[in-house]
């Protein structure tokens, strides 16, 4: 007896639930009409919707892209990607080496000239080779006479678009940047949001609220930053740019030496990891968003590390990040601490010895769309079926959908910095 048959419409919802992009190219090389389906436009947007950006490799300070490396599960989008983007961000004015990284988000980077000046700020595409120029912050000479004499404390801060955007294909390639100031001298205090939409920078509240955070995450929408107590979450939701208070766990409070890391956990799902400084353990909390529950952490795990040994690495985006400096029984390296399965795995090897490594997600080009609308494009991008024939030639070769195989395929905190007029 024959099976039976698929329904067509039924393809897309099936394609649209697989986790690993690496398992789409596969499905398109498996006949003409899945491959025409995959390529759609349409499909392609949903799936992005859909799924997270996978972890594709981290910058360290010199702006050197380091790829994940096998056995990561994504290590073969991070080959593609690699092979496929220009991260010697060569539109940058001369000299190179005076540009700074100030945040990594969703495949877009924002630097600036140096790490104390936010006149000239570019936010830049390296997988599709685009890049905008932030025009000047407005009123600045105003603002900021040349005759004061006290210094200038001040944050910036990368984020995708607002709710406003209509637009499926724009929303896609909007994004905002909020920037933020304090004059040492008289604690005058300025802020200022730009808008890819719009391409202007508005007036926003001084959000003094900011200059408390210990630290800076930004999850579902909001800025995350321990006050300076260390009692209590500040929460900017940059949405609405209203402040709010949130209790931490007991576990987290005070100033025992705790690392606190805030991470997406799911839809309208907020995870916190805490770890005691010099103690051999992770306790993983989550928090719904909304709901009855919604102001409790909720302990769900508690991950044993075996040794005192590993290192908190910089931010949690999309992963929580470990350094361990190797060992008899385990050879040191970075890892990525996943969200869903609370296991280990090792993205970098040993030789790699970053100090803040700067997470770098994005699709694998077959997947991806530019994310920075500008009238600059360095160079032609390659097509979609190319690359992902590519990446597939290169991992593994064509089979049947239901070959058995394994796995062999963010950033959160605002720069901050003190300018000296």
């Amino acid at each position: 007896m024959d099976s039976p048959q698929i329904p067509d419409d039924l393809f897309p919802e099936i394609f649209l639930r697989v986790p690993d992009p690496a398992d789409l190219v596969r499905i398109s090389a498996a006949c003409a009409s899945f491959r025409s389906l995959v390529a759609c436009r349409s499909f392609l947007r949903r799936y992005r919707k859909r799924h997270a950006q996978p972890l594709v490799g981290f910058f360290d300070n010199q702006r050197v892209f380091h790829p994940a490396e096998p056995p990561y599960p994504s290590a073969s989008a991070a080959k593609a990607v690699a092979l496929a983007a220009d991260f010697s961000f060569p539109f940058l004015r001369a000299p190179a080496s005076a540009w700074h990284i100030f945040q990594i988000r969703d495949g877009r980077v924002l630097l600036g000239r140096d790490p104390y000046d936010f006149e000239e700020l570019v936010v830049c595409d390296p997988l599709h080779r685009r890049h905008l120029l932030l025009p000047r912050i407005p009123a600045l000479d105003e603002w900021l006479p040349s005759a004061t004499t006290g210094g200038i404390g001040w944050q910036i801060f990368l984020l995708g678009g607002g709710d406003d955007d209509d637009e499926e294909a724009a929303e896609e390639t909007s994004f905002r940047v909020i920037w933020r100031a304090e004059r040492e001298d008289d604690g005058n205090q300025v802020a200022f949001v730009f808008s890819s939409s719009t391409g202007q920078w508005r007036a926003a509240p001084p959000l003094s609220g900011l200059a408390s955070f210990s630290w800076r995450q930004y999850v579902h929408g909001c800025l995350y930053g321990m006050t300076d107590c260390r009692e209590k979450l500040r929460v900017l939701d940059t949405r609405t740019m209203e402040f709010s208070l949130l209790d931490l766990p007991l576990e987290a409070r005070g100033y025992a030496y705790v690392y606190v890391d805030v991470v997406e956990a799911g839809e309208g799902i907020t995870g916190l990891f805490v770890r005691p400084r010099g103690t051999p353990e992770i306790r993983y909390f989550t928090r719904r968003n909304s709901g009855l529950s919604s102001s409790q952490w909720q302990l769900e795990k508690i991950v044993s590390l075996g040794s005192s040994q590993w290192q908190w690495a910089g931010s949690p985006r999309p992963n929580l990040f470990l350094r361990h400096c190797g060992s008899p029984s385990l050879d040191g390296g970075l890892f990525s601490l996943d969200i869903k399965t609370l296991q280990l795995e090792r993205v970098l090897g040993s030789e790699s010895s970053m100090l803040y490594p700067w997470p770098y997600t994005n699709f694998p080009p077959f997947l991806s769309t530019p994310t920075v609308s500008s009238d600059t494009q360095e160079g032609d991008e390659k097509e979609m079926p190319e690359q992902g024939a590519e990446m597939l030639q290169d991992d593994e070769p064509t089979g049947s959908l239901h070959d058995e195989r394994t796995a062999d395929d963010v950033n959160a905190g605002g720069q901050v910095g003190v300018s000296r007029t």
